[in-house]
């Protein structure tokens, strides 16, 4: 979760870094606190996520993991904002490898609703039950016991406000959704698997699988792009560019450009549908910055010309020599109109020409007009000869 363990320390971030971070609205909805959650299981190393909703999240959600926990040290300063153990200075960005960064998370999460942590570290033979105010102040804290790992309970989402109320391999998510009868559901379930293709079966099905084909590209130095595409065959494709999913180091991000430019080289051997994409762009964290806007979506590349111009090189290489072709047939005249126009043409033509031979059997002319006008004409010619 938002600590990792003893030995990083949640501590205030330089207050001239703060200003130079992109704080704005960051619990947008539902899905982007849960996001914000899942995101610090993640950077706490767990291998186990659980997301459990009642009344699909308007009661209550709850994300449980197996992480390495928090430290007792950090409880005071876990939910205040714009306290992290991630960085301290602003260029420690130019070196992130975590998903969180910003120290406000679990501070929104207090102003918009009741929070609840219960976490352990390995070093703690019990674990703590806190209860935080809505500024993210610690009001109760008691001993409880449970397994390494933090499990956050936010209750009554947005209920502060007075009018208005992801694909991770080796990482086994569960969501599931009670309802009012406590009847609980299964949303969502992985395996924990380290294929990206296992996770794919699980999540789309084998059929969409059976529809992509495996990418490994090294669009530029020290810059790969690992994933799947649809084949180049129709039915490959979908109707609509709903499954285009993009990462860069294993963060989901928004790429319209990339999305653009597989959109536009699908089409040359698939002009009617949208191709699925999967893409997990690697790329060093010294080559981007993720501090562009405040749901961290959106990816500012240092050399994005070079980028997109090496990643059209190689997926042009998959679909162009799939290039859909059209042939063209020439208009053919009716069978009857085709005869006549032979007919017209052969009386044209000289009846002693090469073409115009005597039948050596009964004088009639061969290969020229066919019916009586032929035979009298090769009579005659007989008798003039005789």
């Amino acid at each position: 979760m938002e600590g990792e363990g003893d030995s990083l320390v949640i501590k205030p971030i330089n207050k001239a870094v703060v200003h130079r971070i992109s704080s704005g609205q960051v619990i947008l909805d539902l899905s982007s606190a849960v996001k914000e959650l899942v995101e610090n299981s993640l950077d706490a190393g767990a291998s186990s996520i659980e997301i459990n909703l009642k009344e699909y999240g308007e009661e209550y959600f709850k994300v449980i993991d197996n992480g390495c926990g928090i430290s007792p040290q950090n409880f005071q300063a876990l939910a205040v904002k714009h306290h992290t153990s991630k960085i301290s200075e602003f260029s420690d960005l130019h070196s992130l490898r975590t998903f969180g960064f910003r120290g406000e998370a679990l501070s929104s999460l207090c102003t918009l609703g009741n929070l609840i942590i219960e976490t352990r570290t390995k070093n703690e033979p019990l674990g703590t039950h806190l209860i935080f105010d809505h500024s993210g102040l610690v009001t109760a804290e008691k001993k409880i016991a449970r397994q390494v790992g933090t499990t956050v309970t936010v209750e009554k989402l947005f209920s502060t406000l007075p009018a208005y109320a992801l694909i991770a391999k080796s990482v086994r998510l569960l969501c599931t959704n009670t309802t009012g009868k406590n009847s609980k559901s299964m949303v969502l379930k992985t395996q924990g698997s380290s294929s990206l293709k296992d996770n794919i079966i699980t999540v789309f099905g084998l059929s969409t699988l059976q529809c992509l084909e495996p990418l490994n590209l090294c669009v530029s130095e020290g810059c790969k792009v690992e994933g799947f595409l649809s084949k180049p065959q129709y039915g490959s494709g979908r109707n609509l560019g709903d499954r285009q999913y993009f990462y860069v180091n294993g963060r989901p991000v928004d790429m319209p450009k990339v999305g653009k430019l597989v959109n536009e080289l699908y089409r040359y051997s698939n002009s009617k549908q949208f191709p699925i994409a999967i893409l997990n762009f690697i790329i060093p964290t010294t080559s981007y910055d993720v501090n562009v806007t405040p749901d961290k979506r959106k990816i500012f590349f240092s050399d994005e010309g070079a980028l997109m111009l090496s990643l059209r090189t190689e997926v042009e290489k998959i679909y162009y020599p799939h290039h859909c072709s059209y042939t063209v047939n020439m208009i053919e005249k009716p069978e009857k109109e085709a005869h006549m126009s032979q007919v017209v043409a052969s009386e044209d033509k000289n009846p002693l020409s090469a073409s115009n031979e005597l039948s050596p059997e009964d004088g009639s002319l061969v290969g020229g007009s066919a019916g009586v006008e032929g035979s009298a004409c090769g009579s005659r010619l007989l008798a003039m000869v005789s």
